[in-house]
């Protein structure tokens, strides 16, 4: 049990490096292979052996004492902040255009798009098997669905405050940038992000939830 924990960690915290080295390494050659393309080698290689390792495993990974409510929120945890980690180097590249985007194929979207087909896809495997063999486990219990209710609190007071900052950005920017915030491609996109982060906060605030109250 503690081989199969130690492995299956061990491949997530791998899927995290590469998932960063692809999104973030400069574009330099190491032994004539480019660093951004071999951490999404990695990346991919690690994503699917780490979801078969979790979808065979789940009650090897986990501890007995976790609710699967609970392997669920760490499990979308990684998920989201990967996915967050991705589109802010869509955003990046985005904002590095001379011109904000008018037509859908104007949006250098691909990378970003097949990230998160990927990313998406085998959450849904980790998922939909994390609750292990037993049929009749019980999926949420009162302290979950208790926590999970605080935690969609939680994300309502961070999209507000999400909000709340957008508007005060646009409000003090000069008028030549608004052009740019308010092109509706661009802010599509800062939307998607921001909905992103209000997932992102609200799982943060899940897990740790159930870290401090196992104390």
């Amino acid at each position: 049990m503690a081989a199969v924990s130690r492995l299956a960690w061990g491949v997530l915290v791998l899927a995290l490096l590469g998932a960063l080295t692809n999104l973030f390494a400069p574009q330099v050659h190491v032994w004539g292979m480019n660093v951004g393309s071999l951490g999404a080698t990695v990346f991919g290689f690690t994503l699917w052996v780490g979801a078969w390792l979790f979808a065979q495993y789940p009650d090897r990974i986990f501890s007995p004492d976790w609710s699967i409510a609970e392997r669920r929120a760490w499990a979308a945890l990684v998920f989201i902040l990967i996915i967050f980690l991705s589109w802010l180097r869509f955003m990046w590249h985005l904002s590095s255009l001379p011109e904000p985007p008018t037509e859908l194929g104007e949006i250098p979207g691909d990378h970003f798009v097949w990230n998160l087909t990927v990313l998406l896809i085998a959450w849904a495997v980790v998922s939909s098997t994390i609750r292990g063999r037993e049929k009749d486990v019980i999926e949420a219990d009162e302290r979950d669905l208790r926590l999970r209710r605080s935690a969609d609190q939680v994300g309502d007071w961070a999209l507000t405050i999400m909000v709340i900052w957008c508007v005060g950005l646009l409000v003090h920017q000069p008028a030549g940038h608004l052009t740019w915030f308010l092109a509706p491609l661009i802010a599509a996109n800062v939307l998607i992000g921001i909905l992103i982060a209000k997932s992102l906060v609200e799982h943060v605030y899940l897990v740790a939830r159930y870290a401090w109250d196992r104390r």
